[in-house]
């Protein structure tokens, strides 16, 4: 019994904050789109290098705070004590304020060089100093979605994520159809206002203790999280890095085309896996965190977690996987067909990432970053030295294949490394899940490189059904959909 409410309450937090997601991401590609007509290249360009610039600043000087904050807060409300909820909430927000003071003071004292090596000149210092104030605005409203996260008030998260991407449209479209470019750096302004206000409006109702911290109890307590943030901030910086050698290599070994190319491919499976796993992630990590010490617990709630995974993530990886051609000539266009064996190889290796992400959490849980960056490391030079020295033989198409061997070694290196932490091992369901679920993945993979035209949409379709209804048996076991959409209409028809 405990166990199914376990599953129930996994799948629910996934399904709220995945739907958020989507309605986002869709959202975006409808912003995106008016952008680019209102703007043109241009706008579209001085935007893109802005939020480069404010994305990296704000990676560099933010510590992670936002996110391992949330391990600290989930850590106290499983004490069920409000003063320490309360302190662990303030020493958050006090963290999340002062890493923004720093990051926008840094902006605006590099301003100019910022500008210069960006745009090549320092005619947009003015524009980088004003959207240096973002930098603080987005870290106190990301501290305020932190709590709501460490809370596990995943639905109020979900709202706070779901209007702002809302209101940011519906402040930044006007802005761009009266003032053209000159309303971007603004309109960046306000949107970021409009989060901060979101936030504050979804996270007034919490009531809290009243605590007083000096100065050193505030560093002192805080250090925890700048440390585990530390790792998640240099894994981040590190995989940055390694895309941009990606893109510099095929650059320099083919050209301006297949830099494109490979962007498509990347954004299309990141896109997919980050509404499986950031959706995921928004109720496990601090459920993970609350028991991090019971490794018998700990385990139980990893493979309760991977059973979900695989049943919601393995139809969307064989469906991807056999339609990549009309999803890249849909979403970009036909010009992209040398992306086509690319993101079919990206995609079959999110498999192994979809297995072995529940593990990994365990890393951050019990405050082990050092393992989380260990592993992240070696799957980039993987991923790269593979990428390097199969050039040669395989040309373009050793992005794909290097990606998938980095994914399954990482999963090995991921696996041990929990092993050794808490013993862990995989339930029968997740071994039988593997199996079959791999099996499906590979002969659709097989399908789409053997075959063409009728004999491969045949052989498509019917591996998307047999993974589809595989998935929707076992689903079933777990949560009896059947008998919920059963009583769902019996209702509705009394």
């Amino acid at each position: 019994m405990e166990e199914e409410k376990s599953h129930k309450q996994i799948l629910k937090s996934t399904s709220i904050v995945g739907g958020s997601q989507i309605a986002s991401i869709l959202i975006g590609i409808v912003r995106t789109k008016v952008v680019a007509v209102l703007l043109g290249p241009v706008g579209v360009g001085f935007i893109g290098v802005l939020q480069n610039i404010i994305d990296l600043v704000k990676q560099i000087t933010g510590f992670g705070i936002n996110f391992s904050g949330i391990k600290d807060v989930a850590e106290s409300n499983a004490t069920n004590d409000n003063t320490k909820i309360s302190r662990a909430i303030k020493i958050l927000k006090t963290w999340a304020f002062w890493t923004g003071v720093l990051g926008t003071l840094l902006t605006i004292i590099f301003c100019v060089p910022l500008s210069n090596y960006s745009f090549g000149d320092s005619s947009y210092s003015i524009s980088i100093a004003i959207i240096a104030t973002t930098i603080l605005i987005s870290s106190i409203s990301g501290g305020q979605l932190a709590l709501l996260q460490g809370l596990r008030k995943i639905n109020l998260m979900a709202k706070a994520s779901f209007y702002g991407a809302i209101l940011g449209t519906i402040i930044t479209i006007p802005m761009y159809w009266v003032l053209g470019i000159n309303g971007i750096v603004p309109g960046m302004v306000l949107t970021s206002l409009g989060g901060l206000a979101l936030s504050w409006w979804f996270t007034k109702d919490i009531e809290l203790e009243k605590v007083n911290l000096s100065i050193n109890e505030t560093f002192r307590d805080g250090r925890r999280m700048a440390a585990l943030g530390f790792f998640i901030t240099i894994t981040g910086i590190l995989a940055t890095i390694t895309l941009y050698f990606v893109r510099s290599f095929l650059l320099k070994k083919m050209d301006i085309n297949a830099v494109g190319c490979f962007q498509a491919c990347w954004t299309i499976a990141t896109m997919y896996l980050g509404i499986i796993l950031n959706a995921m992630l928004a109720d496990f990590f601090p459920r993970l965190t609350e028991i991090n010490k019971n490794n018998e617990a700990v385990n139980r709630l990893i493979n309760e977690q991977l059973e979900i995974a695989f049943l919601v993530a393995s139809p969307m990886i064989v469906f991807i996987l056999v339609f990549a051609q009309f999803i890249i000539t849909i979403l970009y266009s036909y010009a992209f067909a040398i992306a086509i064996p690319i993101l079919q190889w990206l995609i079959a290796g999110t498999f192994f990432t979809v297995i072995s992400w529940p593990l990994g959490v365990m890393f951050l849980a019990k405050s082990k970053g050092i393992y989380s960056f260990t592993i992240e490391t070696i799957w980039n030079i993987i991923f790269i030295s593979i990428l390097y020295f199969g050039w040669s033989l395989y040309g373009f198409k050793i992005v794909g294949y290097s990606y998938v061997v980095a994914c399954l070694l990482r999963f090995l290196l991921v696996y041990l490394s929990t092993k050794h932490l808490s013993s862990f091992k995989f339930n029968r369901s997740n071994i039988k899940y593997s199996f079959v679920f791999g099996i499906l993945i590979i002969v659709a993979l097989l399908n789409v490189n053997l075959f063409v035209d009728t004999t491969q949409y045949g052989i498509s379709i019917i591996i998307i059904l047999m993974t589809a209804i595989f998935s929707y048996i076992n689903l079933n076991k777990i949560m009896n959909i059947s008998g919920f959409i059963n009583n769902k209409i019996r209702n509705r028809n009394n």
